[in-house]
């Protein structure tokens, strides 16, 4: 971590082994901003003073606890914490018959939501403590990488939005609580190529999929910017045969999904 006291901004990556979290390290360094990418099980290939890398299971709470207590929040101005962590499943559920969606696939939450809440919770129970002791608020950003099609909650990834919308009601909830140095972003794109995605879709044409790095250099900017409240941002790459009401027609979400995933 740089020793650079004019720096002012901490940023902390969840999930960055991925290729967007990774993107987003180099993006972040190359600003000569401090970064905290945190790993499950491996290292990334960036080196930088700028650069902290620390191993945590963001599921154990208590491990949250033991890495991050010797993070100093006080010496910054802003933190932002930033999410790009989710696995997401089609999910047939029975069509053309579809059956209500019961409750979100332990996979699909524990990815998604259990990665994301206790690193908030702690986050937020720091900053507050010290903000309660200082004049000028640490300002505190809660960003994360969610999809553009969530606000129709197509049913064949339904749980993998259900579990974004309680990641945004967490950030709502917060800023609610506390609006004086509380912000949100959600940053929805659309499909996009990474590892974990071409696991799901392996027979999906990926041409006019969006790459981590133009989803990367669209939204860089948006976790430094000053704005109050919330914020959505859609970064979006369609198809140039997109058909409108796609995200709401049952027979072309199952016929495509379906076929891009191998699954009938």
């Amino acid at each position: 971590m740089s020793n650079n006291k004019k720096l002012k901004t901490l940023i902390i990556v969840a999930g960055a082994a991925g290729e967007i979290g990774s993107e987003f390290c180099r993006r972040i360094i190359n600003k000569k901003i401090d970064c905290i990418a945190i790993l499950r099980n491996k290292k990334i290939a960036i080196e930088s003073p700028f650069l902290s890398q620390v191993t945590c299971d963001l599921t154990n709470e208590k491990e949250i606890e033991t890495v991050f207590a010797q993070v100093d929040f006080g010496k910054y101005q802003k933190v932002v914490f930033l999410h790009t962590i989710g696995v997401d499943k089609f999910e047939s559920r029975g069509y053309p018959n579809i059956k209500p969606m019961d409750t979100i696939p332990y996979d699909v939450y524990d990815s998604n939501v259990n990665t994301f809440k206790y690193l908030l919770k702690y986050c937020i129970r720091k900053i507050h403590k010290l903000n309660l002791q200082r004049k000028a608020k640490l300002k505190f950003k809660i960003a994360i990488i969610a999809g553009s099609g969530d606000r129709y909650a197509p049913f064949v990834i339904e749980s993998f939005c259900e579990a974004k919308f309680i990641l945004r009601q967490y950030i709502h909830s917060y800023i609610k609580i506390y609006p004086e140095w509380v912000s949100g972003l959600s940053i929805n794109v659309t499909s996009t190529i990474t590892q974990s995605a071409l696991k799901v879709r392996p027979h999906a044409d990926t041409k006019y999929w969006l790459t981590p790095k133009e989803v990367v250099a669209k939204s860089i900017n948006l976790l430094t910017e000053s704005f109050s409240r919330y914020k959505e941002v859609d970064i979006i790459k369609n198809h140039p045969k997109f058909i409108e009401g796609y995200y709401e027609n049952n027979d072309l979400l199952y016929e495509k999904w379906s076929r891009e995933t191998g699954i009938k």
